[in-house]
């Protein structure tokens, strides 16, 4: 049962602008007759909203302001990441198998490294932030496995395809057009039965092929130094979760070996899921595994300068080369423009985030965002990510992923199946998973990525406690999943709230929700080092040193800062000096963060030195940089055609983005580049947004080939560094002495639920909404594996890992009560009679109560084909 209008007479609801399930009668379907062009036109290039708080002006030294990706009426407060930032220098040449320190940040230059890869370990250097001579070596990181550092004209003579368009002809790396949406041609999957026929005659073909031109077809032994099997297993007890109550139907826990090759390296045939073949173009040492029989083998590894997956992650020593698959599982309609073009006004609502594109897709939208999902993001772009050099990605995914209530329009549980798939594929490649939750119900930050565009309603007004409850729930869900045997190899990591909107909301409600979230994840996998992922902790856009002392006992828990240095006042100056920023406001605080608190990633960042691009600042808002953008017609800084382009950028320009993007990598040392692609435009400019765009960079020079090539460029600026010595101060933040204990201080300086909100007022805590907790918890489906030659299932765990850990009943509204909107609350007096209100929740699990498990959803309906 869904929250509806309140009928209290203390406030005035917002109403709901229409039907918005797919499932009602009335729901509009788009009209075949819509100009998107028109539509977004109508706008002027401004705010859908009214903004009471501008761009903050330009930030001095001292008050950087770095902030969120889109406007809001609540701008983030100023981070730390201030260009006083000075690296102290790092003298000397570090040792490459020395184990003494994270990050070399920059403290040796690309030169330093020749006589050092010569006798490199076998496996990889102690630390891998040692420095190089990537630019200009044709060895990679391991001398002894002559892994080479970049495509040559020698691959293309060879017959490789370069890693950025491996397997694919370059005209499809960016047309991402739904193909059903097409004319003419017939539909991607119309073949399929026709290949599948004949699977059998044309694997045996691929054996022999792979044995005759000696492709590296033979299995791989892990490098922990168990063998593989002669099926290819690992040998590890990775295969089944015995921590888990229940029984998968018709588990197996052997079967016979795959008649087809399980690994391969450089030069192997892959058979894809869809059935198509691809070499394996990975210049890096990298090796890829997958067999059906052993489903959950995590012996794969994206380069030889990363551990395999079924090894540990050392925060302090290995280094996070990352990528966002943003826009995929949550749109953004800068990152999938045309998309949102073809629904872009159905009667008379523009669509402008997923709300509302999902309510214009109408009848359509099953079949729409299956084919987003299915042509967006594939195996494909897993390959070419290993093949760049980069070792995570960072997977945002929606909560509607996991259930839908009655008010909410978007495609309930059918992205499920790709963060499924996602975690497939990243085990084959060798890629480990920061599984980001990008979005809760209420919106955490009122921009378009959250759901729903307009005001945060999490943590926020008088629905702000019931949408953290809903929040809640859906963090235990995937907690439970993803502690599982079968995943916590490749799911190592675990964001379970992206940028809660502190200045709205306040560091005390945004800590309270913090600490419960850690409870309950922790009352699942437990305490300690390898017992489910690390946690990713955002800084609300407060800045990080708010947090170095923040519940210091809380058990594996990383900082989360975005950098973006374009929503605000926008940067002046020549190229030569842009490009020198990211080292100079971003550099110090990196290594300070480890020094002072422990390890910390930057989970977003981009290209961008200005905010031109389709969108950026949200549907219709214009560009500061260009004074398009509400406030700015007196402050324009250029032109924005030339930045939008990015056909017409001559060598100079390349050549500066290029460092501005080494001198970012190297200052930010673990990161996620936001985004991996972005989606073509049926405007004028197909391939918009190209600051934003990893794919777009590799093809074309500004992004490099191999990440480790970054290392020494804020040095060789003569930027001065805070040098890491190796060891987090605080043992708990990687799982060691102390951690999983919340001091009493912390608890009580960060209650849940909260005190207050920054509008509700202690003493009306007691009158605002709460579900009640008598509903059944959500339980997410696995995959289905068979055996080859049986009928019987892999055991792929049931959903649910600890059925003795937090298993209270979910929430849910009181039977008959009426909710104010989940989305429109914010500013709403508190109620006279609120549901729920002043209810005791249970504060500790109840052993009594098992975990229901719900039934998984039908497959994905497949596309319409082309006509």
């Amino acid at each position: 049962m869904a929250p509806s209008d309140s009928t209290n007479p203390a406030y005035t609801a917002v109403p709901n602008p229409g039907v918005s399930s797919p499932t009602q009668a009335e729901f509009p379907s788009p009209d075949p007759n819509s100009n998107a062009d028109q539509a977004y036109s109508a706008l002027g290039e401004r705010n859908i909203r009214d903004s009471s708080l501008l761009s903050p002006g330009t930030p001095d030294p001292d008050q950087a302001n770095l902030l969120g990706r889109p406007g809001s009426e609540y701008m983030p407060a100023p981070s730390i990441m201030t260009r006083d930032s000075t690296y102290s220098s790092l003298p000397g040449t570090p040792p490459l198998r020395g184990d003494e320190r994270k990050s070399w940040g920059s403290g040796v230059g690309l030169a330093a490294a020749a006589e050092g890869i010569s006798g490199a370990e076998s496996r990889r250097p102690g630390s891998v932030r040692a420095p190089s001579n990537l630019a200009h070596s044709s060895l990679g990181w391991n001398n002894t496995t002559s892994d080479r550092l970049s495509v040559s004209d020698e691959d293309e003579e060879q017959g490789h395809i370069t890693p950025a368009v491996a397997g694919i002809g370059a005209a499809e790396v960016q047309n991402e057009k739904p193909r059903w949406a097409e004319v003419g041609g017939e539909s991607p999957k119309k073949s399929r039965k026709i290949l599948y026929a004949g699977l059998g005659l044309g694997l045996l073909a691929l054996i022999a092929l792979g044995v005759g031109l000696g492709v590296g077809l033979t299995r791989k032994s892990t490098t922990n130094g168990s063998s593989t099997s002669q099926d290819g297993n690992a040998g590890t007890d990775n295969d089944k979760n015995e921590s888990h109550s229940g029984t998968a139907t018709g588990t197996a826990t052997s079967a016979a070996p795959s008649a087809t090759p399980t690994s391969g390296t450089q030069g192997s045939l892959i058979t894809l899921e869809d059935g198509s073949t691809v070499t394996y173009d990975n210049p890096f040492g990298g090796n890829w595994h997958w067999d059906e029989a052993n489903p959950f083998n995590s012996s794969a590894r994206p380069n030889s300068w990363t551990p395999p997956l079924n090894e540990p992650w050392d925060f302090a020593k290995d280094r996070i080369y990352g990528v966002n698959l943003g826009g995929w599982l949550n749109t953004e309609p800068f990152i999938v423009p045309a998309l949102y073009e073809k629904y872009a006004s159905v009667n008379g609502q523009t669509a402008i985030d997923e709300y509302t594109l999902s309510q214009n897709m109408g009848n359509n939208l099953t079949a729409a965002m299956t084919e987003h999902y299915e042509t967006f993001i594939t195996e494909r772009d897993f390959i070419e990510i290993a093949s760049a050099g980069l070792n995570w990605i960072r997977l945002p995914m929606a909560f509607w992923a996991i259930e839908t209530w009655d008010s909410e329009p978007y495609l309930e549980r059918v992205s499920w199946t790709y963060v499924l798939k996602a975690l497939k594929w990243a085990r084959k490649y060798g890629i480990r998973v920061n599984l980001d939750l990008h979005n809760v119900p209420g919106s955490e930050n009122g921009w378009n990525h959250s759901g729903k565009q307009g005001l945060p309603n999490w943590m926020n007004g008088p629905m702000g406690l019931a949408n953290a409850q809903r929040s809640l729930d859906y963090i235990r869900t995937l907690a439970q999943f993803i502690a599982q045997d079968q995943y916590k190899d490749v799911v190592q990591m675990f964001g379970f709230i992206n940028e809660p909107n502190g200045n709205a909301l306040g560091m005390g409600p945004i800590g309270s929700f913090y600490i419960e979230a850690h409870n309950i994840i922790r009352d699942i996998t437990g305490i300690g080092a390898g017992k489910g992922p690390q946690l990713s902790m955002h800084d609300a856009f407060l800045g990080i040193k708010n947090w170095y002392n923040f519940a210091p006992g809380m058990d594996r828990v990383a900082l989360d800062q975005h950098n973006y240095m374009v929503f605000q006042d926008q940067q002046t100056g020549n190229l030569d000096n842009l490009k020198l920023q990211p080292c100079q406001w971003w550099a110090d605080s990196t290594n300070t963060t480890f020094q002072t608190y422990g390890p910390v990633n930057t989970g977003e960042w981009s290209a961008a030195w200005n905010d031109c691009g389709q969108w950026v600042n949200n549907v219709g808002s214009g560009s500061r940089y260009d004074g398009t953008y509400d406030g700015y017609a007196n402050k324009v800084t250029g032109s924005c055609d030339y930045w939008n382009d990015y056909t017409q950028w001559n060598q100079s320009t390349i050549d500066a983005l290029s460092h501005f993007v080494l001198g970012s990598m190297d200052a930010f040392q673990d990161y996620f580049f936001w985004t991996w692609k972005i989606g073509n435009s049926t405007g004028s400019i197909p391939q918009p947004n190209p600051f934003w765009n990893y794919q777009l960079g590799l093809q074309h020079g500004w992004i490099p080939k191999d990440p480790r090539q970054a290392i020494g460029t804020c040095q060789a600026q003569g930027v001065a560094a805070n040098e890491f010595d190796g060891t987090f101060s605080n043992p708990a933040v990687t799982g060691g002495a102390g951690a999983g204990t919340i001091a009493a201080a912390d608890s009580s300086s960060f209650p849940w639920p909260p005190r207050s909100f920054t509008n509700i007022a202690a003493g009306d805590m007691d009158a605002i909404y709460q579900y009640t907790q008598t509903g059944d918890v959500i339980t997410m489906p696995a995959p289905t594996f068979t055996s080859p030659g049986s009928t019987a299932t892999i055991d792929a765990g049931n959903g649910w890992f600890n059925a003795n850990a937090d298993n209270r009943k979910a929430y849910t509204p009181i039977a008959g009560c009426s909710y104010a909107p989940e989305y429109s609350a914010a500013t709403l007096g508190v109620p006279a009679d609120a549901c729920g209100a002043g209810l005791t929740q249970p504060t500790k699990r109840s052993q009594s109560i098992q975990s229901e498990k719900k039934a998984a959803f039908p497959a994905p309906t497949k596309p319409p084909s082309r006509r």
